[in-house]
């Protein structure tokens, strides 16, 4: 599960808004498991998703060190 929120998080890294269809297709994984990882990073308020289900990552995640190499 790890290797997979890594790569959507890759993606995320630009902090600009992606369909989930359009995120899937980039981190090749389908739109289900795309879906329920950006649902757990939701939940711990690590990823916005709006209500026309375009998800970008929590600016204030983005800045943590660690992830500047994203």
């Amino acid at each position: 599960m790890v290797f997979k929120i890594r790569k959507i998080l890759e993606v995320l890294g630009d902090g600009k808004w992606h369909s989930i269809p359009v995120l899937a297709e980039k981190v090749k994984l389908a739109s289900s498991e795309v879906k329920a990882r950006l649902d757990f990073l939701n939940k711990f308020e690590l990823a916005e998703i709006d209500p026309n289900g375009r998800v970008k990552i929590n600016e204030d995640f983005k800045e943590l060190p660690e992830l500047s190499t994203i």
